[in-house]
């Protein structure tokens, strides 16, 4: 039984335009990773990501995505101020395949998931097609 995590850096995100961060996530959701992203999404990339997953949905193959995020706000206006001119999006993002996430409990402060892979014959094929495999 084997899960993927993905940590991406908001470096690696800053670098990327709004359909180049959506198209990363979704293909590595397409292969049954789960990405944790340093930086929130902003909400109309949020809203892109919901729709471009619509979009790809198949019964066969990709079911859609779980995502989740927990905010880190500046407590004072300095702080708030320098987050705007700086264009940082404080938080955390966890976006993962729907087939993968089993729950998720999210609190204020923190997001707890479970996590489970198919372990039968026929969720082993599906993920030795997507891996390359037989």
């Amino acid at each position: 039984m084997e899960i993927q995590l993905d940590f991406v850096s908001a470096e690696t995100l800053a670098r990327k335009g709004s359909a180049e961060k959506i198209s990363f996530i979704l293909d590595k959701i397409k292969k049954n990773v789960i990405v944790v992203l340093e930086e929130a999404l902003e909400p109309r990339e949020e809203a892109e990501l919901i729709e471009a997953t619509m979009r790809e949905i198949d019964a066969e193959e990709f079911h859609g995505i779980e995502f989740y995020r927990i905010d880190s706000r500046a407590r004072g206006l300095r702080e708030k101020i320098a987050e705007y001119i700086a264009g940082r999006r404080h938080g955390l993002t966890i976006v993962g395949p729907t087939r993968l996430i089993e729950a998720i409990k999210r609190e204020p402060d923190y997001i707890s998931m479970l996590a489970r892979i198919d372990v039968t014959e026929e969720g082993k094929k599906k993920i030795r097609r997507k891996k390359g495999g037989k």
